[in-house]
């Protein structure tokens, strides 16, 4: 089994935050969330209320105060994005932010759209919990730092389970506001 991966990416007009390193869940439009739910849906939304402990709570992210920020609410649209990135990352046996057509996150968000301002991504792979996949991107000075992002209004969430690919576990997380 490979050791667990993350990545990071970010775009902004107005910046986003670090550039040294690449409780609930509302509803957002169309995006409904059940963290008590099972399968994959489940684990979605259970990173959305770690997301929203974390931001609730503030953080230090790489030894930099992160003071708290609103919550996120679970956005249909971005959901959908950071699924099918997922998916193609573990059925095609890659980790990176473009996919092997060349497409980045914000072309992904911007083709499904997604109108915004600031967008980003989170990707992680081998973690099997969403507590595990947290635990990597907090642990993670820019991923820390995109998380708690206070410009962020909106979140999706995609997790992908594929036995006998490089890593089982794939996670997206795709960061906006309009």
């Amino acid at each position: 089994m490979r050791a667990p991966l993350v990545g990071l990416l970010c775009l902004a007009l107005f910046g986003c935050g670090s550039s040294d390193d690449d409780a609930g869940g509302g509803g957002g439009p169309g995006g409904g969330c059940d963290s008590a739910a099972t399968g994959p849906e489940g684990f979605e939304c259970k990173v959305l209320e770690i997301v929203n402990q974390h931001r609730a709570a503030g953080a230090t992210c790489g030894g930099n105060a992160q003071p708290p920020a609103p919550a996120l609410t679970m956005h249909a649209v971005l959901r959908g994005t950071a699924r099918a990135h997922a998916g193609d990352m573990a059925t095609k046996a890659y980790f990176a932010h473009d996919n092997l057509e060349g497409k980045s996150p914000f072309d992904r968000m911007a083709a499904a759209g997604y109108q915004y301002s600031t967008a980003g991504e989170n990707i992680a792979a081998g973690g099997s919990t969403p507590e595990a996949a947290m635990d990597q991107w907090m642990n993670s000075p820019g991923h820390c730092t995109n998380i708690m992002k206070a410009e962020y209004k909106d979140l999706g969430v995609g997790y992908v389970e594929k036995p006998g690919s490089p890593y089982t576990h794939y996670w997206v997380q795709n960061f906006g506001a309009p």
